[in-house]
């Protein structure tokens, strides 16, 4: 399988490498998303919060060596990177609890009829995103899908593959199998991760990849 290389930018020496995701694999990467959403979007909001929250805290407890990781992968100074990984961790507990206000159901009311509206996860999204905000960005996008119910394919920058990795690690951890899914490339691994049977796409990039998936 081909090796994605990281370089650190400072030196020029590669830093790690992890496996490309090929692109005819991702349909099978998505599909296994799509069978374990199934279950995690009928477990109880509260518990998926629970998960994203002993996340937080683990993210808070490793603080420090992801820093340096981001400083090492994409050259950002170690107080910025601090910064950042501290943000995954800060006001997650109000931020979890605004997306469950949001999906709670809508009870509407005209005289004796009553109605009510339930708000279902989509199923499974895709999140790409870029490399100068390897773990914040990421976080943007993967915590609020999964809080509400889906299951996310997750493809990082191709310039921060262990940033990405090492985010994904984390939730990984505290997740039902194959909730989270990683897909690890270029160009070619994003455009299949696209076209895939996903339900949503996040991306945060160019002006020009933009309106390639939109179209």
């Amino acid at each position: 399988m081909t090796k994605l290389i990281s370089v650190n930018p400072a030196t020029g020496e590669p830093l790690g490498e992890v496996e490309q995701t090929p692109p005819p694999a991702v349909d099978g990467v998505v599909a296994r998303a799509r069978t374990a959403q199934a279950a995690w979007g009928d477990t109880p909001v509260a518990e998926r919060c629970g998960a994203l929250l002993e996340a937080g805290r683990r993210f808070s407890a490793d603080a420090e060596r992801l820093a340096g990781l981001i400083t090492a992968e994409m050259g950002k100074p170690l107080s910025e990177a601090l910064l950042e990984v501290q943000s995954l961790s800060a006001g997650l507990e109000e931020h979890l609890d605004e997306i469950r206000d949001a999906i709670a159901p809508d009870v509407l009311r005209r005289g004796d009829e009553e109605s009510v509206i339930y708000h279902d996860p989509l199923g499974v999204c895709a999140a790409i995103t870029p490399w100068n905000f390897p773990m914040s960005m990421p976080s943007w996008m993967v915590f609020p899908a999964l809080a509400t119910g889906n299951a996310v394919a997750f493809k990082p920058s191709q310039e921060t593959p262990l940033c990405g990795q090492a985010f994904a690690d984390v939730l990984i951890e505290v997740l039902p199998p194959d909730v989270l899914q990683v897909v690890q490339g270029a160009d070619e691994v994003g455009r299949a991760l696209v076209a895939a049977d996903v339900d949503l796409i996040a991306f945060t990039g160019s002006r020009e990849v933009g309106k390639g998936i939109l179209s």
